[in-house]
């Protein structure tokens, strides 16, 4: 009797086990579509971002990224650089495959221009996003973040793919 009893609460027990395992590492890359849009200076182009992280739980992730941020020119001035990001995922899931999450950190970056008026420094970044699980450890995510380049204000959207192992 006792064996069946411990047999029930194992079995109910499993799939919240389950559920819990959402930890560890994982790797991805997408394409980013930069944009800014000042008073100074409005243009766009196209990128990529490659990233690696941990997930602690469905709740918090911490995140490292490498970002080329394109060559943008509006006739009058130049932008282009790359952004190497750190920043933290406070996240929520929705079922058992879909997260939204916010994102807030910070970015060291190096721009070739005259539009930041800066050539590097250290600044904030913030966003959010939503990541889907499709199957095994492969999953999609889309990103709006939206970063502080010295005087200029710079839109990042990605869709990306990750693998968590």
């Amino acid at each position: 009797m006792r064996l069946s009893k411990l047999l029930c609460a194992l079995a109910l027990t499993a799939p919240a086990l389950a559920m819990a395992d959402d930890s560890g590492l994982y790797v991805g890359g997408g394409v980013t579509r930069l944009e800014i849009d000042e008073r100074s200076f409005d243009d766009h182009d196209n990128s990529y971002k490659l990233y690696a992280g941990y997930r602690f739980n469905n709740y918090l992730s911490l995140e490292g990224a490498v970002v080329d941020f394109g060559d943008m020119s509006d006739g009058k001035k130049h932008f282009d650089g790359e952004s190497l990001q750190a920043n933290v995922h406070l996240g929520v899931p929705i079922g058992q495959r879909i997260r939204l999450y916010g994102i807030a950190g910070v970015h060291a970056w190096h721009a070739d221009d005259d539009a930041a008026g800066k050539s590097d420094d250290v600044d904030a970044l913030y966003g959010f996003g939503g990541e889907m699980d499709v199957i095994g450890g492969l999953g999609v995510r889309l990103e709006q973040e939206y970063l502080d380049i010295g005087d200029i204000d710079l839109d990042q959207t990605t869709l990306s793919a990750y693998w968590r192992f």
